[in-house]
């Protein structure tokens, strides 16, 4: 069934191609970076020419050739070579050869590989290169700019997704603290007091929970009727898990920052200094991922701890 998919998406617009769809020895992190590029350029160069969009072309593990007279909207080649004599809006090629002959791009990224632009060949936008050789024909024509290296850019737009992707997650973390301080407070506390008075139970219950509940993931996905459960736990209950995990120890640290006379400081406001003062410390380059694991780890060992003691100290 994917070889059946793959081969659906890599013939659209004609074009022939040669060697297997995917392999699994290859990293997919090469196929994320193609597919991010193609998006970064191929939303402006759609707007100019939706009338020649004619969809998107993807090869994995493999070449394609693109005769005189098709036209693609986007064309994306991993681990292959592209020999382009049509029209495409954007063309990217990682790890491989990008051979165009009388060829129209509008833009043109080359990942780890030889851009070579032959004979009549006319790119209207921007060649972007990063550790790749360019070969240009005399008669070949850029009308825009060509960028070697990471290429501004690049660096600009992957920049900013980074900044709306940490502005996103800090304001979805401050609102969730606030709302887990507004309806459950003594959960809230009384798990951060578990971080504090039973560090080491802490650990070992994110311990289990961190290996057991994958496991039986696992377990249950060898079941038809297990699987959405499965998928539940992987995609739902482990990500809560460690946000309300990260929650709860920034809870914890706001009270230490905003207690006063040996009071334990307003819920709110513990919760959202201790949160800003980890998202800030987790924006610090290598060390503050490291700090937001443990503070997600510790803190959903404490909420799983708490829990259970809860549960056990429940009259019949």
């Amino acid at each position: 069934m994917a070889a059946g998919l793959f081969d659906d998406v890599s013939m659209l617009g004609h074009a022939s191609t040669k060697g297997p769809i995917m392999t699994m020895t290859k990293p997919f992190a090469i196929l994320a970076l193609a597919v991010l590029f193609s998006a970064l350029l191929a939303g402006p160069a759609a707007a100019q020419s939706n009338a020649d969009d004619e969809g998107v072309l993807v090869r994995v593990n493999g070449d394609v050739a693109v005769p005189s007279g098709d036209v693609h909207g986007v064309i994306v080649v991993v681990d292959g070579n592209l020999e382009l004599e049509g029209t495409a809006t954007t063309v990217v090629v990682v790890n491989g050869r990008a051979a165009l002959t009388g060829a129209t791009v509008e833009e043109l990224v080359v990942v780890s590989g030889s851009a070579d632009l032959g004979p009549g060949t006319v790119v209207t936008g921007d060649v972007h290169l990063v550790d790749t050789t360019l070969v240009r024909d005399p008669s070949a024509t850029v009308e825009g700019t060509i960028n070697e290296g990471t290429g501004d850019g690049f660096a600009a737009g992957f920049w900013v997704l980074g900044m709306v992707f940490m502005i996103g997650w800090a304001v979805l973390v401050l609102l969730s603290g606030l709302v887990l301080a507004g309806v459950a407070p003594d959960l809230a506390r009384g798990a951060g007091r578990t971080i504090t008075a039973d560090l080491v139970p802490s650990i070992v219950a994110g311990l289990i929970v961190w290996v057991a509940a994958p496991i039986l993931g696992v377990l249950l996905f060898a079941t038809i009727v297990g699987i959405p459960t499965a998928v539940t736990i992987w995609l739902l209950v482990l990500p809560l898990l460690g946000l309300f995990g990260f929650i709860v120890a920034g809870i914890r640290l706001g009270e230490y920052v905003t207690a006063r006379g040996g009071g334990i400081g307003h819920p709110y406001l513990a919760s959202f200094i201790g949160l800003l003062i980890l998202i800030l410390v987790g924006a610090i380059p290598l060390v503050g991922p490291l700090v937001v694991f443990v503070a997600g780890f510790i803190g959903s060992g404490a909420l799983a701890m708490h829990g259970y003691r809860a549960i056990r100290n429940q009259p019949q």
